[in-house]
Protein backbone atom coordinates (compact mmCIF):
# COMPACT_ATOMS: atom_id res chain seq x y z
CA UNK A 1 0.00 0.00 0.00
CA UNK A 2 1.64 3.35 -1.02
CA UNK A 3 2.56 5.40 1.60
CA UNK A 4 1.04 8.90 2.11
CA UNK A 5 2.68 11.88 2.95
CA UNK A 6 2.29 14.37 5.50
CA UNK A 7 0.07 17.28 4.14
CA UNK A 8 2.12 19.37 5.87
CA UNK A 9 5.34 18.12 4.25
CA UNK A 10 4.08 17.44 1.26
CA UNK A 11 2.93 21.84 1.30
CA UNK A 12 6.31 22.56 2.41
CA UNK A 13 8.26 20.57 -0.16
CA UNK A 14 5.47 22.06 -3.36
CA UNK A 15 6.73 25.47 -1.70
CA UNK A 16 10.15 24.52 -1.85
CA UNK A 17 9.74 23.64 -6.12
CA UNK A 18 8.38 26.52 -6.85
CA UNK A 19 10.82 28.72 -5.14
CA UNK A 20 13.43 26.65 -6.80
CA UNK A 21 11.46 27.03 -10.25
CA UNK A 22 11.90 31.42 -9.59
CA UNK A 23 15.35 30.66 -9.11
CA UNK A 24 17.99 30.78 -11.34
CA UNK A 25 20.22 28.27 -9.59
CA UNK A 26 20.95 24.23 -10.34
CA UNK A 27 19.64 21.66 -8.01
CA UNK A 28 22.47 20.74 -6.34
CA UNK A 29 23.14 24.90 -5.79
CA UNK A 30 19.31 25.13 -4.38
CA UNK A 31 19.80 21.99 -2.11
CA UNK A 32 22.61 23.40 -0.31
CA UNK A 33 20.83 26.20 0.24
CA UNK A 34 17.91 24.61 1.25
CA UNK A 35 19.84 22.13 3.65
CA UNK A 36 18.34 18.86 1.60
CA UNK A 37 19.56 16.36 -0.72
CA UNK A 38 19.11 16.26 -4.02
CA UNK A 39 17.52 12.79 -3.78
CA UNK A 40 14.89 14.08 -1.49
CA UNK A 41 14.27 17.13 -4.45
CA UNK A 42 13.89 14.41 -7.18
CA UNK A 43 12.05 12.20 -5.22
CA UNK A 44 9.66 14.93 -4.33
CA UNK A 45 9.31 16.34 -7.57
CA UNK A 46 8.34 12.69 -8.73
CA UNK A 47 6.14 12.22 -5.91
CA UNK A 48 4.42 15.61 -6.26
CA UNK A 49 3.93 15.59 -10.01
CA UNK A 50 2.42 11.85 -9.78
CA UNK A 51 0.10 12.77 -6.78
CA UNK A 52 -1.55 15.57 -8.38
CA UNK A 53 -4.25 15.95 -10.04
CA UNK A 54 -5.01 18.59 -13.22
CA UNK A 55 -3.50 22.09 -12.26
CA UNK A 56 -5.70 24.54 -12.65
CA UNK A 57 -5.15 28.40 -13.33
CA UNK A 58 -7.10 31.24 -14.25
CA UNK A 59 -6.84 32.26 -17.44
CA UNK A 60 -8.35 35.26 -19.10
CA UNK A 61 -8.32 35.25 -23.18
CA UNK A 62 -8.82 37.95 -25.31
CA UNK A 63 -9.32 38.17 -29.02
CA UNK A 64 -5.42 38.52 -30.97
CA UNK A 65 -4.88 39.86 -33.69
CA UNK A 66 -4.67 37.30 -36.61
CA UNK A 67 -1.85 35.21 -36.53
CA UNK A 68 0.19 36.65 -33.27
CA UNK A 69 1.77 34.42 -30.83
CA UNK A 70 0.12 32.78 -27.38
CA UNK A 71 3.48 34.09 -25.35
CA UNK A 72 4.43 31.73 -21.84
CA UNK A 73 5.98 33.46 -19.61
CA UNK A 74 7.77 30.80 -17.59
CA UNK A 75 9.04 31.43 -13.70
CA UNK A 76 12.32 31.77 -14.63
CA UNK A 77 11.31 34.63 -16.86
CA UNK A 78 11.66 32.85 -20.14
CA UNK A 79 8.86 33.51 -22.53
CA UNK A 80 7.95 31.22 -25.08
CA UNK A 81 5.92 32.01 -28.11
CA UNK A 82 3.74 29.78 -29.70
CA UNK A 83 2.19 29.73 -32.74
CA UNK A 84 -1.94 29.51 -32.35
CA UNK A 85 -3.73 26.66 -32.76
CA UNK A 86 -1.44 24.70 -31.71
CA UNK A 87 -1.15 21.59 -29.56
CA UNK A 88 -2.07 22.03 -25.68
CA UNK A 89 -0.72 18.05 -25.28
CA UNK A 90 2.30 19.54 -27.12
CA UNK A 91 2.66 22.53 -24.73
CA UNK A 92 2.05 20.44 -21.71
CA UNK A 93 4.62 18.22 -22.84
CA UNK A 94 7.43 20.86 -23.70
CA UNK A 95 6.70 22.43 -19.72
CA UNK A 96 7.50 19.03 -18.29
CA UNK A 97 10.61 18.48 -20.33
CA UNK A 98 11.82 22.33 -19.46
CA UNK A 99 10.72 21.22 -15.82
CA UNK A 100 8.20 23.55 -14.88
CA UNK A 101 6.60 22.80 -12.59
CA UNK A 102 2.51 23.40 -12.09
CA UNK A 103 2.01 25.89 -8.92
Amino acid sequence: MPRHPDPATAERWQQRLCRFARSSLTVAAFCTREGVSTASFHAWKRRLRDASGPQFVPVRLTEPAAAAPVELVLPSGCVLRLAPGGDPAWVRQLLDLLGVLPC
